[in-house]
């Protein structure tokens, strides 16, 4: 894969993930009226860690990709 390809495909997962957040919060959250509360601090945790593994696992690929074409 191009590294330009992968940067692209990369960062719409990050605006992927930030819209889904985005809806999580201005509609499902309010529908169960759990904005404000303690109920809601579980998807953060698990939003947060999707956005880390997913900035890990680009950092790694984009190091491998790079270092692949160096080889060539």
């Amino acid at each position: 894969m191009k590294l330009s390809n992968f940067f692209l495909l990369w960062i719409f997962g990050f605006f992927l993930l930030l819209s889904f957040d985005l809806f999580v919060e201005a509609f499902v959250f309010e529908w169960l009226d759990w904005n404000g509360t303690n109920k809601n601090d579980w998807f953060f945790a698990l939003w947060w860690g999707f956005v880390v593994v997913w900035a890990l696992y680009g950092f790694l690929k984009f190091y491998f990709i790079r270092t692949e074409s160096d080889l060539d």
